[in-house]
Formats: structure tokens, sequence, C-alpha cells
């Protein structure tokens, strides 16, 4: 699927952020998963509420509305399987 032009609700470019959010993302995980105990992902947890890879790297590319994040998070990069 292609990534929209704009937000569905609010109108805002999300087009330009999506290679960066990509590369960004990538390189942060890559940086951070050495061994393959560290591939256990744990989304939810109480004693911690530190933000997630994504949700930092949506912060630095001024993503900051739901509504745009979820065009960016609700994207499905299928163009490798087409």
């Amino acid at each position: 699927m292609l990534i929209p032009v704009r937000c569905f609700t609010c109108g805002k470019t999300v087009s330009d952020k999506w290679i960066p959010f990509i590369r960004k993302v990538n390189d942060e995980k890559n940086k951070e998963t050495t061994n393959i105990k560290d591939l256990d992902i744990d989304y939810i947890n109480l004693e911690t509420t530190d933000k997630s890879i994504e949700g930092k790297v949506m912060d630095e590319l001024g993503l900051h509305r739901y509504c745009c994040r979820r065009m960016i998070l609700g994207n499905v990069h299928l163009i490798t399987n087409i």
C-alpha cells in the first residue's frame, strides 16, 4: 500500500516523513538488538512508561497528533511483495 500524501483527518502532509521514519526505526532497532534474547518485545509493562522506538521517532519527525501517527503506523509496506 502506498503511504497517503496527507492525513485523512487534519490534512497535514505525512508522506514526506515515511522514508525517514522507516530508516530511523530500523537503525534504532538494529542498534538496540544485539542478542537473540533481546528480541522479546514487551509493549505493555506497568513498571516502566517509556515510549516505544516508533513513538520517539514520530516525535522527532513532528508527528504529534494521533491522527497523523495512525497514518504512519497503520500503513503496511507491501511494495517489496508486489
